[in-house]
C-alpha cells in the first residue's frame, strides 16, 4: 500500500526528544521521589501515530539532524512494514551514512514484504530497484548491483539517474570502456550534461587531457551560458602548462558576460597573481568590487597584492573595507575568523608603513582563538623589538614560550631579541631544544651569528652547513660563511666561491661586493678587491665597516692619503672600533 498523509485540524508541534518534558512542566513539578511506583515510562516511538512519526522524520531533516530523522523513519517502518516511502526515504539516509548504516540500508530493502513488492507500480519497481542496487554497491556486492543496473537500463534506456550510477560503478573498478560505452550510449539518445560532466572525469581519471577539454567544448557549444564549464576548461589548461589559454578562455567569456561572470574574474585574477603579474590581478579585482557588492574576499585579495606590491596605503585601505564589511555582516560583540584576518593584515599594513603604534593596536585585538593570534603576538614582539623596549619583548616572548613550547616561530623570535640583547649565549641555550621542533633557516642563521660573537667557529660552520645544505642558494647563509672564513683566512677559495654564489641573486648587493672584495684583500688581490669595493661603498656609502675596508686596500696599494680618507670616513660614520681605526690612521696598517 501506498504511504498517504491525512489532513490535521490541529497544528502538530515537532517534539526533539520524545521523553523530554518543556521547561515549564518541569518547573511545576513535584521534587523527584525515589522508588516512585506511579512514574509514567516514555512512550515508544513505535507506539505512536505513523503520521506523527513522519511528519516528525520531515522536520528533523529540514533542520538538519538527519539521525534523529532516521529514529522516526525506524519507528516507523517497523510500525508499518508495508509502507513504501518512508522505507525509501529511510534508505536514502542510511546509504549517506557510515559502513553500518549501509548494511542497515541493504537489510531494510532486502526486508520489504515480498507482497508489498508484487503490488509495487512501476516508477516504484525502478525506485526499489535503483535503491537496492546502490545499497549493493555500497556493500560491496558489484556483480549483483551490475546485473540489477543493466537490467534497468535496458528496460529504460533514457533513464540518466540508473546511466549514472551504471558509469559509477564501472569508473570505480577503472572499467573504463564499459563507463564510456554507457556514456556514448546515453548521449546517442539526447545531450545531457551530467553524462558530458561524467565523461570529463572518466577523461581525467585516465590522465586523458585532450578528450576531456574536446568534451567540455562541445559542452561550451551546448551551454554558452554555464560559468561552471569555462571554469573548468581554464583550470584544465593551467594545469597543463597553458596559461595563456586559461586566460582566452576566462575573456572571452568575461567579454561576454561582463556583469555576472563573477568566478571568471576571480579565477583570471589568480592566474594573473601566481604568474606574478600583479598590476593585472589588481586591475581585475577592481572591476569585482562593484559586482559583488563590495565583497570582503575581494576587498582583502586586493589588499594583499597592494601589500605585495608596497603600495600600502592602498593596502591599509582595502583591509580597512573588509574589516567594515566583516564588521557588518557579523554577530554583536563577536570577532569572527574572517575578521581577525582582516584585521592582522590591517595591522601588518600598518606595520609595513611603520606607525607602530597604531599596528600594534590592531594585533592586540585577536583573542586566543583566533588562527593567526600567535603571529599577532610575535609581530607585537617584533614591534617591541624595533622600537628598542626589549623588557616589554621579553615579557611577551617568555609567555609565548611557556604557552606555545612547540611552535619554532617563539624561538625564532626570542632568538632575534637575544642577538640585538648581545645576549649570545642565551640565543644558543634557548634555541637547543627548538632544534628538534623543525628546520628553521631563521633560527639556525641567529645560531650561526651566535656562535661567531662567541668566536665558536667549528659550531658556526657546523649551522651554516646544516642550511646549505637544505638551501644550497640561500645568499645571507652563503655571504656570512664566506666573509666569515675571509675574517678566519682559512679556506679562501671556498669563501670566494660562496660570496659570488651569493652576488649572482644579488649583484648589487652592496654587503655582498664588500665581501668579494675582503676575501680578494685577503688572497692578496688588492687591485680586483680596489674595483670591487669601490662599486660596494657607492651601493651603501653609510657603512663605517666598509670604508675601513676600503681605507686598508688603498693602503695595501700603496695609495696611503686615500686610505687616511677612507678611515676617517668610517670614524665620522659611527665605527664601533674607533679606537683601531685611530690607530690606523696614525700608524697606517703594521705588518706582522
Amino acid at each position: 500500500m501506498i504511504f498517504k498523509l491525512t489532513t490535521f485540524c490541529c497544528v502538530l508541534l515537532f517534539i526533539a526528544g520524545c521523553s523530554t518534558a518543556s521547561k515549564k512542566e518541569i518547573d511545576h513539578q513535584e521534587p523527584p521521589r525515589q522508588h516512585t511506583s506511579n512514574t509514567k515510562a516514555p512512550v515508544a516511538l513505535e507506539k505512536m501515530n505513523i503520521q506523527f512519526l513522519y511528519l516528525s522524520a520531515q522536520q528533523a531533516l529540514h533542520q538538519g539532524q538527519p539521525a534523529l530523522s532516521v529514529r522516526f523513519l525506524k519507528a516507523l517502518v517497523h510500525k508499518e512494514p508495508h509502507e513504501i516511502i518512508p522505507r525509501f526515504e529511510l534508505v536514502d539516509l542510511l546509504l549517506a551514512g557510515g559502513q553500518y548504516e549501509k548494511s542497515e540500508a541493504k537489510s531494510y530493502m532486502e526486508a520489504m514484504p515480498e507482497d508489498v513488492r508484487s503490488q509495487l507500480t512501476d516508477d516504484e519497481t525502478l525506485q526499489y530497484q535503483q535503491l537496492y542496487a546502490r545499497s549493493l554497491l555500497a556493500n560491496g556486492d558489484v556483480e549483483q548491483a551490475e546485473i540489477i543496473l543493466e537490467g534497468l537500463l535496458s528496460k529504460n534506456p533514457e533513464h540518466v539517474e540508473v546511466r549514472l550510477l551504471l558509469v559509477r560503478l564501472y569508473a570505480v573498478h577503472q572499467s573504463y570502456l564499459q563507463a564510456q560505452r554507457v556514456i556514448e550510449q546515453g548521449l546517442a539518445l539526447g545531450k545531457d550534461k551530467r553524462l558530458q560532466q561524467l565523461q570529463v572525469q572518466l577523461y581525467l581519471q585516465q590522465v586523458a587531457f585532450k578528450k576531456a577539454d574536446a568534451t567540455l567544448a562541445t559542452m561550451q557549444r551546448d551551454y554558452p551560458e554555464h560559468e561552471d564549464i569555462v571554469l573548468q576548461r581554464a583550470h584544465l589548461a593551467e594545469k597543463q602548462g597553458s596559461g595563456i589559454k586559461a586566460e582566452a578562455l576566462l575573456q572571452l567569456f568575461i567579454d561576454t558576460h561582463e556583469e555576472t561572470a563573477v568566478q571568471a574574474y576571480q579565477m583570471l585574477a589568480g592566474i594573473y597573481a601566481r604568474q606574478n603579474r600583479v598590476g593585472a590581478a589588481i586591475a581585475v579585482y577592481e572591476k569585482l568590487v562593484p559586482l559583488t557588492a563590495a565583497d570582503a574576499d575581494v576587498l582583502m585579495s586586493l589588499g594583499r597584492l597592494h601589500y605585495q606590491q608596497q603600495t600600502f596605503p592602498k593596502a591599509r585601505d582595502y583591509f580597512k573595507q573588509a574589516i567594515t564589511q566583516l564588521t557588518m555582516q557579523g554577530a554583536k560583540n563577536e570577532m569572527s575568523e574572517d575578521l581577525a584576518t582582516a584585521t592582522f593584515y590591517y595591522g601588518a599594513s600598518l606595520e609595513a608603513s611603520h606607525q607602530w603604534k597604531l599596528a600594534a593596536a590592531e594585533y592586540e585585538k585577536l583573542l586566543t582563538k583566533h588562527r593567526l593570534y600567535l603571529d599577532a603576538q610575535l609581530r607585537l614582539a617584533s614591534i617591541a623589538i624595533t622600537l628598542k623596549e626589549y623588557d616589554v619583548a621579553e615579557q611577551r616572548l617568555l609567555r609565548l614560550k611557556t604557552s606555545y613550547p612547540h611552535e619554532i616561530g617563539v624561538y625564532e623570535s626570542l632568538s632575534g631579541l637575544r642577538l640585538q640583547q648581545q645576549r649570545y649565549q642565551d640565543v644558543i641555550s634557548e634555541s637547543d631544544q627548538a632544534t628538534d621542533l623543525g628546520f628553521s633557516q631563521t633560527l639556525l642563521f641567529n645560531r650561526a651569528v651566535a656562535f661567531e660573537k662567541l668566536r665558536q667557529f667549528e659550531a658556526q660552520d657546523k649551522v651554516l652547513d646544516q642550511i646549505l645544505d637544505k638551501f644550497p642558494h640561500d645568499a645571507e647563509a652563503l655571504n656570512f660563511y664566506g666573509y666569515s672564513l675571509a675574517e678566519r683566512e682559512v679556506r679562501l677559495d671556498d669563501a670566494k666561491e660562496m660570496v659570488e654564489k651569493a652576488l649572482i641573486s644579488s649583484p648589487d648587493d652592496g654587503y655582498y661586493l664588500d665581501s668579494l672584495a675582503w676575501v680578494l684583500y685577503k688572497q692578496s688581490k688588492y687591485d680586483k678587491a680596489l674595483q670591487v669595493q669601490l662599486k660596494a661603498v657607492a651601493a651603501v656609502p653609510n657603512d663605517a665597516l666598509m670604508m675601513e675596508h676600503l681605507g686598508d686596500i688603498y693602503w695595501q696599494l700603496g695609495h696611503q692619503r686615500k686610505a687616511r680618507d677612507a678611515w676617517k670616513k668610517g670614524l665620522d660614520l659611527g665605527h664601533k672600533q674607533a679606537t683601531r681605526v685611530q690607530d690606523k690612521i696614525e700608524n697606517g696598517l703594521i705588518e706582522i
